[in-house]
Parts: C-alpha cells; structure tokens; sequence
C-alpha cells in the first residue's frame, strides 16, 4: 500500500485538470486569489539555515544615505494568542538584517565575506545526506539559469546597506577606496539588481522612522526601474515598493505615484479568497513542486494511521479541488483488507464548491469500487464549527487533513481555538498539517518588511525557475495573489492584517495547549520524500529539511512550507 502514494504521484492520474478554454475564460477576470495565500503561516524564530554569508558592499547613491536612528517607528500592537514574538520596539534595520543573516552589527566589525560563500559556504553544491542520516534529508541543486537568486540579491543589497551605515562614521578615503571592491564577482546586471534593492530598503528605512517624503522620493526611483513584467529582481522590488506607497498613503493621506489596481481590498475578501478552489490552482498544482511534496508524506502518514482499520473518516478542513483524496483511495484501493466504506467531510463556507468537489470525487471512487460518502460541513464561520455536524460514526477511524488553513485564523484566534477545541473531541486518530513556514507576524514593521522581503524573494525565485516570463498563469499568481499577500503584511495593520505568518515553532506551542502531541513521519515517508525530490527536474531547486519532528520543504535553502502530524492526548 505505501508503494502506492508514490507510483500515484508519478502517474499523473490524480490530476482534476479543467480545459484551457475554462481556465483562459477564468482568468480574463482577473480574479485569482487562489490557493496559495492560504498557505500563509507563521514563524517565531528566524531560519538559521539560510544564513548566507555576504560580500562588502560601500559604494551608494546620493539619495541612499541612510540615517540610523535607534529610536525607529514602533507600531504598538497587544500579542495575541501567543502568536506573536516578542520584538524590540527600537529595533532598526540595520539590526533586524544583522539578525537575519546571523552577523555581529557591532559598528567594530564590518560584514566582509567574499561573494562565492554566497553559494554554500566553501562554494560547493553537493547532494546532501538522506533521510536517516542528517539534518537535510534530500537536496536538489539550481543548474538552470544561474547566477545570484532573487533572495542572494537581497542579502547582499542588505549587506551593502549595513555596511555603507558602518563607513559613514570612518574616513571618507577608505569608504572611496572601498567602492572599487564593492561589485567584486557580480555582473552589470546583477549590479542594478543590488542597487535597486538598495533603494527599497533604504526607503523602508525612511518609512519607519516615519521621513515618509525621503521614503516617498526613494520609491518613485523604486518604481522607475521596476515592473510587474520585469526580472524577478525587479517583481519584487515593484510590488514590495507598491505596498511601502501604500503604508505611507495610509499614514499621511498622500500618494506619489499610481497604486496597484488590487490596493484596498477588504481584509474578508482577501480570506475568502485564500480558502478559494479556482481552477488555476491546478495548474499550480502541476507547474510549482510544493503541492506534490506537502501531500505525499501527509497522505502517507494517514494511511499508516489506518491501516488496520476498515473504515475510515477523513476530514478536510479546506478541500478546494480534492485532488490528495485520490491518492489515498488508490492506495486504499490496492490494500490486502479492503476499507469497507471511505468517508470524507469537507469543512467550508462554499456548499455550491464544496459538492462539485464531491461529485467528482464519487466519481473517481466508483473507478475502484470504493463506497465513498461525502459530506460538506458548511459553516460561515468556523466559530460555527461543532462536532455534532460531522455525523460520527462507531468504529471510525478519523482523520484530520489542514492544508493551509491555521495560519487564515491567525487573526481571529477565537476562531481557531473552537476549531482544534471541535477536532480534539471528536479524538481523531491523527492530524496532518501543513501550511508556510515564515514569521510575518511580527508587531515591528521593520521585522516584518524584512523578513518577508527575504521570504518572497525565494518564492519569486521559485515561480521563475519553473514558469515561463509569459506565462499567463504566473502573472495572475504574482500580481494578484502574492501582491495581495505583499500588501496584507506591509501596508496594513490590525484586523486588515490578514496574512500573518508564523512557522512550526509557533504551532508546536500553540497546539501544546491542546493535547496536541507532535508525530515523527515514518521513515518509509520520508524515502519517498527523498524520491520525489530526486525525480524533479533539472533546474528546480527544492529539498527537505527537518525541524524536530516536522518536515520543512526549502527553495535554495530557505524554509517556505512545513509538514507536521499530530496526535491528541
């Protein structure tokens, strides 16, 4: 039966693929906010494997002095729920970067690492341990396009910016000395890139210490040589600037340059749009490799939970196209003792989506003689949520499916605590989570910009490592999805803050306070883990690492999603 999971993967039968005509009309509307801003969770501590070294950067342009000022622009905000770490309400950028990327900013100590230990320290790419033998189970190498990746840009542009606030206190000989070693290693083009991230950064800088017209000033020149269409350098710089236009508009009343079209939407409508099942998100199901690599070990995990047992209890928390369940009934399908019935519960607001998504599931399990029952558990509001509404069953064995859905309720914790309240009494035999892994929660803006400055850089790496520049489907993933994402965490703040990251670390306290009991995924999940990593193809840079008992799936080393499975005392 486990062999199966992994032979469904590679078949491609799993696939519920609408046709091109659907998902070109679909997508004239420009309404894509799909699946992927339900993927927003949250991380307390920063990534301490993707601390990259940095090369010395001290040439500048004139408009990009920085002044360091330690008393920088707090936003007062009251934790909740635990959510939220503890942050430095006088923090700079200077130190927040010097956090990041794990350095001393002891004005005594200049950040002057060589370029090539950008790449993996000693400036080699070699294939890491598997599964059983270390902390990174599998590693698959970029040797596509080459060169410096989006998040490289900005870590050096970062270093840069640390080092130019170190110099500006020493002798201005030294500094002009220094610029002639400034762009050692990097080509003309990488070199705008750096410099064009300079200036968002030097234009947060200003916003937070509230110099919002110097901020305004920088952005324009942001704007000027950055695009929606651009390199990918230049995407993110352009719909991070946008959002830092936007905060600044907010605070002030005034606009300098024309926003995105998508500025403003309600904080509501942005949720709603994250639990969405659009027909795009099946192409991203096929052009991205996170959707294959989070479902595989969860799949995995809850058929080990059940394998002994005939009949069986799936809940969903957010089914959308449903495409994980024809895994699990494939390999249902091929067991020694066959299930006697399959059920699946699929939690959400949408009883029109949600019973497509049944129907065609029925469907697939008359293909393997499986009596399936589906039932939508409709809920406006999972406050809602009670257990009586799952129409439990003796001798099920339950199991609970969350794909990207904890860190939507981030912002509502009342929410959230019903929820696992609701899961913990009707004692499921295991829960699977797995949403992004990130900390974008934080109350300090300057936190905040940066981190998920370095988060989206990666992700944006991602997207152009596997979808083409005119690929019409990328450009409605970025300029509405991730936009929107950019936006909920830079420009806005309170209830409109919607998309609060935070990782693993964060949930493992979190679910403490419910019984919950972290699961390590088996050893045969994890070899398959391992086999789909390797069988991805060239050019696409994902692998496994661990945080304790979790799985973590990184871009060129930087933690984007997490995997985890649960058990309820």
């Amino acid at each position: 039966m486990a062999n199966n999971v992994m032979k469904m993967f590679q078949s491609g039968n799993c696939q519920r693929m609408s046709t091109n005509s659907e998902l070109s009309s679909e997508c004239s509307n420009g309404d894509l906010y799909g699946d992927f801003w339900s993927s927003y969770g949250f991380c307390h501590e920063s990534p301490s494997d993707n601390q990259s070294y940095v090369p010395e950067f001290m040439g500048i342009d004139h408009d990009m002095h920085f002044d360091m000022v330690s008393d920088a622009y707090h936003l007062v905000e009251k934790p909740k729920s635990g959510f939220q770490e503890e942050d430095d309400p006088e923090k700079s950028l200077e130190s927040e970067i010097c956090e990041l990327l794990g350095h001393d900013n002891s004005k005594s100590k200049p950040v002057s690492f060589p370029y090539f230990e950008i790449i993996n320290g000693d400036g080699q790419q070699s294939e890491l341990q598997s599964c059983s033998n270390g902390e990174e189970i599998t590693e698959h190498m970029d040797e596509g396009r080459g060169g410096l990746s989006t998040e490289e840009v900005m870590k050096i542009a970062a270093a840069h910016y640390i080092q130019f606030s170190t110099d500006q206190e020493g002798e201005s000989s030294i500094l002009m000395h220094s610029m002639s070693l400034t762009y050692a290693g990097l080509n003309g083009n990488e070199i705008k890139n750096v410099e064009l991230a300079g200036l968002l950064l030097a234009a947060a800088e200003k916003a937070s210490n509230q110099q919002y017209d110097r901020s305004s000033n920088l952005l324009r020149q942001c704007m000027a040589l950055s695009s929606s269409t651009g390199n990918t350098v230049q995407r993110v710089v352009h719909y991070f600037s946008d959002a830092l236009q936007e905060r600044i508009y907010q605070e002030t009343g005034r606009c300098s340059f024309k926003g995105s079209k998508n500025s403003g939407v309600p904080g509501e409508d942005v949720i709603r749009r994250m639990l969405s099942n659009h027909p795009v998100q099946l192409i991203l199901h096929q052009k991205l490799p996170f959707a294959h690599l989070l479902e595989c070990p969860s799949i995995q995990t809850i058929l080990e939970s059940v394998e002994l047992v005939t009949r069986v209890h799936v809940i969903d928390l957010s089914i959308k196209h449903g495409t994980p369940w024809t895994l699990l009934m494939q390999a249902l399908a091929t067991r020694s003792n066959p299930v006697e019935y399959l059920k699946i519960s699929a939690v959400g607001s949408s009883e029109k989506a949600i019973s497509e998504t049944g129907k065609w599931l029925k469907d697939f399990a008359e293909t393997l003689n499986i009596v399936l029952d589906f039932k939508p558990v409709i809920v406006p509001n999972v406050k809602e949520l009670k257990e009586d509404m799952f129409e439990i069953k003796e001798d099920e064995a339950i199991a609970v499916y969350s794909a990207f859905v904890v860190n939507t309720m981030v912002v509502k914790p009342d929410n959230l605590e019903n929820l696992l309240r609701v899961i913990r009494r009707l004692k499921p035999c295991i829960m699977t989570v797995f949403d992004v892994e990130a900390n974008h929660n934080s109350p300090n803006f300057i936190t905040r910009f940066t981190e998920s400055l370095f988060y989206f850089s990666a992700f944006f790496d991602c997207i152009d490592s596997c979808m083409d520049e005119d690929d019409p489907y990328r450009m409605h993933l970025e300029g509405n999805d991730f936009s929107q994402g950019i936006r909920s965490i830079v420009a806005t703040e309170g209830e409109e803050r919607v998309v609060r990251h935070v990782g693993i670390g964060v949930w493992r306290s979190f679910f403490a306070r419910f019984g919950m009991v972290e699961v390590e995924h088996s050893e045969w999940s994890k070899y398959q883990a391992n086999l789909l990593v390797k069988q991805l193809p060239q050019g696409i840079s994902c692998n496994y690492g661990r945080n304790g008992k979790s799985l973590v799936i990184k871009w060129k080393g930087t933690p984007l999603h997490f995997i985890s499975a649960w058990r309820f005392n």
